[in-house]
């Protein structure tokens, strides 16, 4: 007879992404142990009219970031805690080695700043800007990082086709996978020069900037680099239409490749840099821009075609007052990023499953299964296996929340979806078995989160 479990959830709707049942949920020891009906523990947690769902794997974030001029206002504490109150539970983020450092150097340096401060476990992925460190990464797949980051523009960051084939080939080698931010950096500095010729430095020039080509013909390039040596590609933050139906073709013609969008993709578009008011048109200001309500409309029809597999926020806060404020002068100069780490889940459902867009199952695998395969972590996290880590959301589709940048915990001084109003928040996030959050207040005295070796992807279908 196995021991008493520790905690049953009974009376809910458990919804994975393979399905949908009513069931029971037993959790003993911090992990999921049972999944049937009339189970019993030591507490019974009451869910009627609730699903239990996955906590949120969120797989692209930037907290405590620097750049060139500032850092973000999000740090990891108040950033992870933040994601808890929007049901996600595991946070993937990246490491930008300095100039000198080695890729160990920098991994090592990034989890002491996250230590004692990351209430939820977190994964980090590794940036390459410097080909030098490519004979490096073997030795990091072994320390848990088993995803590389590349950049094809934003100056030191850049590498060169040549570059880029090298670290594709190297991580084929080493069974990871290759992230990339793709713009063409040609075209964007073409644009860009030509608005800085004309005077056109104001924030609603942004996204003129860096026109909707410079991501499709990056995209198309990447994915047939990577064809080359087959390594498996994750596109970062698609924006375009253009960028989803290469993704898409390439996924017809087999090839290893996961596409990530994000909420602000489906959720906002490029009229949002004609405010009046140019500090809220820098609010907006994030790269790539924010596109036009087409390529909004192909990015939905690509998630319901399961063309795009991955949503992550790409939360990366600046404040308004005073960190983009200073730079209004010249767009050039805002510090790109908008927040988003808190609402990813809760949007998603909203938008995708109550309008009819999704079904329950495709959203959690959009917000937690895929992120989790894509880098390693499944079915230790985003499902609801026995034997996984038991980090839950109860999810109550009729709650319904307005959202102002007072009713959220991101640390930052706007929300780039002031007055949206959704149905569908989470009620409790559970942590490894604990409860961290029900109804908005924080059950845990100090944060416990833990770093997350990520193992070999899984390319999800």
């Amino acid at each position: 007879m196995m021991n008493e479990l520790d905690l049953v959830i009974h009376g809910g709707l458990l919804v994975s992404d393979s399905g949908s049942q009513k069931a029971d949920l037993g959790i003993q020891d911090g992990k999921i142990a049972a999944v049937g009906l009339n189970l019993t523990g030591k507490e019974m947690l009451d869910a009627s009219g609730l699903m239990v769902i996955p906590g949120g794997v969120d797989p692209h974030v930037h907290l405590n970031m620097p750049t060139a001029t500032t850092v973000t206002s999000e740090d990891w504490f108040s950033g992870t805690l933040a994601a808890a109150h929007g049901g996600t539970t595991t946070v993937l983020d990246f490491v930008e080695p300095l100039p000198g450092q080695s890729l160990h150097e920098g991994l090592q340096a990034r989890q002491s700043e996250a230590e004692g401060q990351a209430w939820l476990d977190y994964g980090l992925h590794m940036t390459i800007a410097d080909v030098k460190l490519i004979p490096q990464i073997k030795s990091l797949v072994e320390e848990g990082v088993s995803s590389f980051k590349i950049y094809t523009t934003y100056g030191d960051m850049q590498l060169n086709d040549y570059e880029i084939v090298a670290v594709l080939d190297a991580v084929k080698e080493n069974h990871g996978i290759v992230m990339v931010h793709a713009e063409n950096d040609a075209v964007v500095r073409h644009a860009t020069q030509t608005l800085v010729n004309e005077g056109k430095l104001e924030p609603r020039w942004h996204p003129h900037s860096r026109p909707a080509l410079a991501e499709v013909e990056a995209v198309q390039r990447m994915i047939y680099l990577a064809r080359v040596s087959g390594t498996n590609l994750y596109l970062v933050h698609l924006s375009t239409g253009g960028a989803v139906k290469a993704a898409g073709k390439a996924l017809r013609d087999g090839q290893n490749l996961v596409a990530e969008t994000c909420p602000q993709y489906l959720l906002l578009n490029r009229e949002r840099y004609q405010d009046e008011n140019p500090e809220m048109a820098a609010g907006f200001v994030c790269s790539p821009p924010l596109r036009n309500p087409n390529d909004q409309q192909a990015i939905w029809h690509a998630l319901r075609q399961k063309t795009v597999l991955s949503i992550g926020s790409d939360h990366c806060a600046f404040t308004i007052h005073p960190q983009k404020q200073v730079a209004l002068g010249d767009f050039r100069t805002i510090p790109g990023g908008i927040p988003g780490i808190e609402l990813r889940y809760p949007m998603m459902y909203h938008f995708g499953v109550r309008s009819g867009m999704l079904s329950p199952e495709q959203w959690v695998a959009l917000c937690s299964t895929n992120p989790a395969k894509s880098f390693g972590i499944w079915p230790q996290k985003g499902s609801l296996m026995v034997e996984a880590d038991a980090d839950l959301v109860l999810f109550d589709p009729n709650k319904e929340f307005s959202v102002t940048a007072d009713h959220l915990h991101e640390k930052v001084d706007y929300t780039p979806y002031e007055g949206f109003a959704l149905k569908g928040f989470p009620v409790m996030t559970i942590i490894k078995g604990r409860k961290l959050i029900e109804n908005g207040e924080v059950l845990m005295d100090k944060p416990t989160g833990n770093y997350l070796k990520c193992g070999t992807p899984v390319i999800p279908a």
